[in-house]
This record gives C-alpha cells, sequence and structure tokens, in this order.
C-alpha cells in the first residue's frame, strides 16, 4: 500500500528556509539601522578666534584657535586633527593643490566625553584648539584656504567618521576675541 502524505507549505523545508532567510534579512537591518544612529557627531564653530598676547620677548602677537565640540550622547575616542593650508595652481591644461599642514596645539587625543557624561560646570565635551602658527602672515584668501578635518571613533559601536570644515576667506573666518565656555559658539 502506498501511503500518500499531502504536506501543507507551512511543513516543508522550503518554508522554513524562507523563515530562516526573512529573519537573517530583517536582523541585519536592523544591525545596520542601528549602526547609522551610533556614530560620532561633531560641531566645528565656522569662526577662528584671533586673542592678542605677549610673548617672552614682550612683543604683542596672536594667538589663533577653533572650537568643536562632542554632540553625541555617547564618547568618542581616537580623535585626530588635522589643518591644512591649501593653495590651488593651473599646472598645464588642469587645476593642481599645494598642501601645507600646520601645526596645532594637540593634534590627536585618545578620549573625549559624550553629552550623556559630560560635567556641566567644565563642559568638558568642549575643545578649544590653539593653532600654532600666524595665520595672517601667510593666508590672505585668494587662492588659499583652511581644510579642518576632525577624525573619530564612536565607544560603542566603533563606527568611525571625518567631519570637514572648510574656512575659506580669513577676513570673515577670523575674529578678535575668544570662545565662550559651553556647547555654543558665543565669542566674547
Amino acid at each position: 500500500m502506498d501511503l500518500l502524505i499531502q504536506l501543507t507549505f507551512k511543513e516543508t523545508v522550503a518554508y522554513d528556509l524562507l523563515i530562516a532567510i526573512l529573519t537573517g534579512l530583517l536582523s541585519a537591518g536592523a544591525f545596520f539601522l542601528v549602526l547609522r544612529v551610533f556614530k560620532p557627531k561633531i560641531k566645528i564653530c565656522d569662526k577662528i578666534t584671533r586673542i592678542p598676547i605677549k610673548l617672552e620677548d614682550g612683543t604683542d602677537s596672536f594667538k589663533y584657535q577653533f572650537k568643536f565640540y562632542n554632540a553625541t550622547y555617547s564618547n568618542i575616542e581616537n580623535v585626530s586633527i588635522d589643518l591644512f593650508l591649501m593653495e590651488d595652481f593651473f599646472h598645464g591644461s588642469g587645476k593642481d593643490y599645494n598642501t601645507k599642514e600646520l601645526k596645532i596645539a594637540q593634534p590627536s587625543f585618545k578620549f573625549l566625553v559624550g553629552k550623556a557624561d559630560k560635567d556641566k560646570e567644565i563642559h568638558n565635551n568642549c575643545v578649544k584648539m590653539t593653532i600654532k602658527e600666524d595665520l595672517e602672515s601667510f593666508w590672505n584668501g585668494k587662492r588659499e584656504w583652511l581644510h579642518l578635518q576632525i577624525d573619530s571613533t564612536h565607544s560603542k559601536s566603533g563606527r568611525r567618521k571625518v567631519y570637514v570644515k572648510t574656512f575659506k576667506d580669513p577676513t570673515v573666518s577670523i575674529v578678535n576675541g575668544c570662545f565662550d565656555s559651553g556647547e555654543n559658539f558665543n565669542i566674547i
């Protein structure tokens, strides 16, 4: 006697395989959505401050600073900062660029506190970075511009992001004063 067994689709291997594939796709999609949320968020001011100082020999000079802060609720790690003076020129039939790396006070640090763990009195998620060169002696804004890159890694997800800011005109970008404390770009 032949036994004829009729299976419904729910009882087949194809059904189990389809459910496994759909579950895998949904979990991978949820994972990538979570990774999109957990990435570094850095806010960079569009101004550079010029602060008058006296050098050791008694001469007057200026100190230049830019400011950024960690706008992520989590901490960020492996922060590296690069500041370049870029100049374009024509070479043959195309445009080319000269690059000069400018010295800054601390080009990299390991850790920057997030909004959730910050100290509300000292705002330790904010950074005022000093440029160790006299900007106005070589940056006139005709064919040069400053190119700032801040690279960081999110401490929980490991996602890395590079933030870029371009300063085109020194007459607009450089202002007298110093940055106020906190998560703002007020200049006092």
